[in-house]
Order: structure tokens, then C-alpha cells, then sequence
């Protein structure tokens, strides 16, 4: 029941995902942030199988992060996003990664960009998108809501919606959600929105 989902803005675009680790009919933790800070200007939410996720989106950071050492200047966002798909096509036919990924960044001479690449290394640069199967209601929500060009009151308002739409029509939603934006400024979290806090339990 997982669920990852963008929207670009006027100078600024956001990325949204549930916080719950779950396998099977068991929940792990409900405070997993699946939205990483891929390095000042970009983000990538991603979903999937845990540890494909984790292992992969750590796999591309820290690659952005040597190709930044090496040459002294970052990749673009639409770099990112083409080294970001080529790995994904690389492995798809040796032991493939089940990840679906938004990746969203800023650059100084383009501005606000979202890409949208899944599991089987497709690529789109795109102005909305989702992943999983709250995707069915935030896309919905999306397409009735959204338009170019929106504040950043206006995206979390309309993020705050397709949280609460995801929340009452699925028959098991994830309780917690983190925001995330990126802009001039940098990438950063932007809020949480939390039903469930984690509680730490010792045994007598």
C-alpha cells in the first residue's frame, strides 16, 4: 500500500511518500523516509521492495556524490535522472531492482524539473506523478487540482488532499507521510503528517 507522489510548482517542486515499512501483512516501522536527499538541489522518492530500495537509492547517491568529487561540479537533474534510468536498464536484465522512483531537482538555468522512471527503465520528464496504489487517488486528485505555475501553499494544499483521499479510500493506507521540496534554496523537508508515532517498547 505504499505511495510516492510530485508535482512542479512556480520555482519549486515537491515529492510526497508514505513512511510505513511493511512486508506481507506486517508493518515494521511507520517512520521509513523513502524521500532522500540525492544532494543540495535534488530529491528521489522512491518505492518498492525494502531492500531493493534502500540498496539502490543509496547506489545512486552515492554515485552522484563521487561524480561531483571527481569533476568538481554536480550533474544537472536531467543527468541524474539518465544515470539514475541507465541503472535501472543495466540491471534489468542481470537481477533487476524493483524500484519506481520520482526524482525531482532544481537548476539554476532551467528551474524546477520531476522525472518519472519505474522498474523497468522507462523515463519521462513530467509535471505530476505517483507511484503505488495510493497513486490511483493522488493522480485523480492531481488531474482535478492541479495546474502549472502553482504557490507552494497551493502544492502542499493540494498534497495535504491526496494524503487524505489515500488515507479514507484505501483499505489499508499508511498513516504517515513526509513532504519534501526542492528549490533555489536547496532541497529540505518541508512537514510531516503523522496519525501513527512510533513508540519504543522494552521488555520487562
Amino acid at each position: 500500500m505504499e505511495c510516492v507522489f510530485g508535482l512542479v510548482g512556480d520555482g519549486f517542486a515537491l515529492i510526497a511518500a508514505d513512511m510505513s515499512a511493511v512486508h506481507s501483512i506486517l508493518v515494521h516501522k511507520t517512520n521509513e523516509d523513502k524521500v532522500m536527499l540525492l544532494d543540495s538541489h535534488k530529491l528521489l522518492g522512491a518505492s518498492g521492495e525494502g531492500g531493493d530500495r534502500v540498496q539502490f537509492t543509496e547506489y545512486i547517491q552515492k554515485n552522484v556524490h563521487l561524480y561531483q568529487f571527481r569533476n568538481g561540479i554536480p550533474l544537472t537533474t536531467a543527468a541524474a535522472a539518465n544515470f539514475t534510468r541507465g541503472e535501472l536498464a543495466t540491471a534489468l536484465r542481470k537481477n533487476p531492482y524493483s524500484v519506481n522512483v520520482l526524482l525531482a531537482g532544481y537548476d539554476k538555468d532551467i528551474g524546477p524539473s520531476l522525472y518519472y522512471i519505474d522498474y523497468i527503465a522507462t523515463l519521462h520528464k513530467i509535471e505530476k506523478g505517483a507511484f503505488g496504489y495510493g497513486s490511483y487517488f493522488s493522480l485523480a486528485m492531481m488531474d482535478r487540482h492541479y495546474h502549472p505555475g502553482m504557490s507552494l501553499e497551493e502544492a502542499v494544499d493540494l498534497a495535504d488532499k491526496c494524503i487524505m483521499e489515500i488515507r479514507s479510500r484505501l483499505v489499508i493506507a499508511p498513516p504517515n507521510f513526509v513532504i519534501k521540496i526542492v528549490d533555489k534554496d536547496g532541497a529540505r523537508l518541508h512537514a510531516w503528517r503523522e496519525t501513527v508515532k512510533d513508540t519504543d517498547v522494552q521488555a520487562a
